[in-house]
């Protein structure tokens, strides 16, 4: 119940008004206490006064009777003379007419006269020592009752006895003292040793404990006849008496305080429902916007809470539309208004489910354009972008009710529930339709895309399955020459499995050895002399033994580690090539990947420099599908690594696009005639024209030519008539190791290490 705000605030208010109040009581309390206690410190005090002044009045009287009849001629005649009965009469008479208690006749032998009850007159015989010491006042127990007495002695003429007075000090003559005072306290005479408080006993004010409770209390020692135990009179007043006078007070404030809490609580409550009821209206609002509802919280006020309201409600309206905005970005591309990825999964997911309930097929497609990062490239990404939106309007105009997504860059993919034939139609349909030109920004741009088709279930009975299938029928759409689609095949997971294991065996073959590098010789047509080895990479694997480099080193370019098995290869060939004779170089192939990725210029820098190669003699092997991708920073590598010393080389000459424009944009240091051409020589004239041409070409620009693929004697006599300087090819020799390639130069292997 302490949750709620209201609550906490009224049991506050009235905590803390139940503890002022209670603090005012307690003030009051003392403060009461304090003055009534001084009061009856001070009747105390006056009827301390009051009592010795009755004390000394009843002692003066009782003297003056005593003397009286001491002095009386019959009354000292009988007790000289023994005359019992004469004394006692005169003392019963005496005592009557005075109203004294007791009245009796020590003689100076210690014998008493008068007293009828043994216990009084053996009490009274052990007075005679005092009496005859001369004290003649005081309180004796006589009796076993405390008593005021008075004597006087009896002289006939010498001194034989005492007469003797005692005025009872019962609760009587106590109430008489009560009486006089103007509080009722209460008065007993009491034995010293009954008293407690040693300061009390000695006559101040001090606190005794009554039956009442605490009292305050007032002792006045009495003057002892007879050497007894001392008698004090005692006067108490209990506080609870004394407060008694107070009490409608005290009511009064009490039920104050009472009605005052009660209007207190009641107040508080009003007052925290005024404040919390909004609030707990900001607290439902808040959460059923956690729930996902539109809320707005009604403003009645000006005040602050009237002004939290207000920016609550603003908050509420501003997260809403953001929540609209997230939903947007988090469930449609951004770009071209599609269905992003994170929308198609559910919505593949929940189709796929559909669709097996219901017995029938859901066809996937799986879209990407072909070359298009040639479009960005060389038109830009904004071109780029408005070609994409294009797209997606095409696709989605083209596929009526099935669902278009965009899944990241230029892949695009399609969810219909159709049959087989329906989808073969899809698309060819979205083919056509992608096939027309797309105008942007004024330039008409070509467009073409690769199909992938996977239909459910079939081909995968869940999302994951069915797209990665999808995506590999797009693959080979894409390698069967792009522009068309292909259905998913069995086989296609098949080659994807074994393309993936090829994958993880090539990452860890650099690292475990399995890699080496064969030498094939170049050899000078004019001489016949080796003139530099062109390094073969090859893959001895552990279970397949040799891999065709055909094989992986597609895999090694498309994944990247074309660049640490780049770096080997260079830091291997140099340190080979270190052990030949110094005019014999040695020539690497270099990947388009490993100029794109960078850092080709510090490795080659790092081999040489490891290695202590003449840069002369290392030579660097390019192909023309570089120069597809010419960029600035691909002709500066290539810059640089000739003004390091090192030579370039075209491979593959005369087999790919614009060739001769290649020779114009860098000046190659050696042409590599293509091994088309070198088979070609013996049944097509054509061949040989061409092999003179390019020839010729290089001659004129300073290039050296080798001719690849001799594999016969007649094609190097052919090769070294047309103009050729170098031949490659089995004619001369394979492709070695190491070890086999210092044989073919005539170098001990032992005297290479030595060096």
């Amino acid at each position: 119940m302490f949750r709620a705000i209201r609550t906490r605030l009224a049991v506050l208010y009235a905590g803390l008004f139940a503890v002022a109040l209670g603090l005012v009581a307690l003030t009051l309390y003392f403060v009461v206490h304090a003055t009534a206690e001084r009061q009856v410190r001070s009747e105390l005090v006056a009827s301390a006064t009051v009592f010795d002044r009755l004390w000394k009045s009843r002692s003066h009287e009782l003297g003056n009777a005593a003397a009286v009849l001491s002095r009386d001629f019959g009354f000292r005649a009988a007790v000289a003379t023994g005359d019992r009965r004469t004394a006692e009469s005169a003392l019963d008479n005496l005592r009557g007419r005075l109203g004294i208690d007791v009245a009796f006749i020590v003689g100076v032998d210690g014998k008493v006269t008068g007293l009828a009850d043994p216990k009084l007159s053996a009490d009274a015989a052990r007075l005679w020592p005092a009496l005859d010491q001369g004290e003649t006042r005081g309180v004796a127990t006589l009796g076993g009752v405390p008593r005021q007495l008075v004597a006087a002695p009896v002289m006939a003429p010498a001194l034989t006895g005492w007469v003797v007075f005692a005025s009872n000090l019962d609760q009587r003559q106590m109430h008489a003292l009560e009486n006089l005072s103007a509080i009722p306290i209460e008065a007993s005479v009491l034995p010293a040793s009954r008293v407690e408080d040693p300061a009390v006993r000695g006559g101040a004010l001090g606190r005794v404990t009554t039956p009442e409770g605490p009292a305050v209390a007032l002792a006045r020692p009495l003057p002892s006849l007879g050497g007894g135990e001392g008698a004090v009179l005692l006067l108490r007043y209990p506080m609870a008496r004394a407060m008694a006078a107070y009490l409608p007070l005290q009511v009064a404030m009490a039920l104050t305080g009472l009605v005052g809490l009660i209007l207190l609580i009641a107040g508080s409550w009003r007052l925290s429902l005024s404040i919390t009821r909004p609030i707990s209206a900001l607290d439902e609002a808040a959460r059923r916007m956690e729930q996902g509802e539109t809320v707005e919280v009604p403003v009645a006020t000006d005040d602050e809470i009237g002004r939290l309201a207000r920016s609550f409600n603003a908050m509420a309206a501003g997260i809403a539309e953001r929540e609209r905005r997230i939903s947007q970005l988090a469930f449609n591309d951004s770009l071209t208004g599609l269905p992003n990825r994170a929308f198609f999964r559910r919505h593949l997911d929940i189709e796929l489910a559909q669709a097996a309930h219901r017995g029938r097929s859901l066809v996937l497609l799986s879209l990407d354009l072909d070359n298009f990062k040639a479009v960005n490239d060389t038109l830009g990404h904004p071109t780029g972008d408005a070609l994409l939106c294009a797209v997606g309007a095409r696709l989605k105009a083209g596929v009526g009710e099935a669902l278009v997504a965009r899944l990241g860059g230029d892949e695009f993919t399609i969810v219909a529930a159709a049959e087989a034939a329906d989808a073969g139609r899809m698309a060819q349909r979205l083919l056509a339709a992608l096939s027309e030109p797309v105008e942007v920004d004024g330039q008409v741009l070509d467009v073409a895309a690769s199909i992938g088709v996977a239909i459910a279930p079939q081909d995968g009975a869940d999302s994951d399955t069915l797209l990665k299938n999808a995506d590999l029928a797009l693959y080979q759409a894409k390698e069967a020459g792009r522009g068309t689609y292909r259905f998913f095949e069995a086989r296609m997971n098949a080659e994807a499995q074994a393309r993936r294991t090829l994958e993880t065996d090539l990452r860890r073959a650099l690292a475990a050895g399995e890699l080496e590098l064969h030498y094939q010789p170049l050899i000078c047509l004019e001489t016949g002399r080796i003139a530099s080895f062109e390094a073969l990479l090859r893959w001895n694997h552990p279970t397949r033994g040799l891999v065709s480099p055909l094989e992986f080193i597609p895999v090694a370019e498309e994944t990247g580690l074309i660049v640490p098995i780049g770096e080997w290869v260079v830091q291997e060939a140099c340190r080979a090539a270190r052990a030949w004779p110094p005019g014999v170089r040695v020539a690497v192939n270099v990947s388009s990947v490993q100029f794109r990725r960078g850092g080709l210029g510090a490795t080659v820098l790092q081999a040489l420099a490891a290695s202590g190669l003449d840069p002369k003699r290392l030579e660097v092997e390019i192909t023309e599908s570089l120069f597809l991708e010419t960029s600035d920073t691909t002709l500066g590598t290539l810059h640089s690594l000739r003004e390091m010393g090192v030579k370039i080389a075209l491979d593959d000459f005369g087999t790919g696009y614009s060739s001769l424009s290649y020779l114009q944009s860098f000046p190659f240091d050696k042409i590599k005639i293509d091994r088309s051409f070198v088979e070609r020589l013996e049944a097509s004239p054509g061949a040989g024209a061409i092999v003179q041409a390019i020839t010729a070409l290089a001659a004129a620009l300073g290039m050296e030519t080798t001719a690849e693929g001799i594999e016969t004697e007649a094609q190097r006599d052919a090769v070294r008539r047309l103009g050729c300087t170098l031949g490659q090819g089995f004619l001369f020799s394979r492709a070695v190791n190491a070890a086999a390639a210092l044989a073919l130069l005539g170098v001990d292997a032992r005297e290479s290490r030595a060096a």
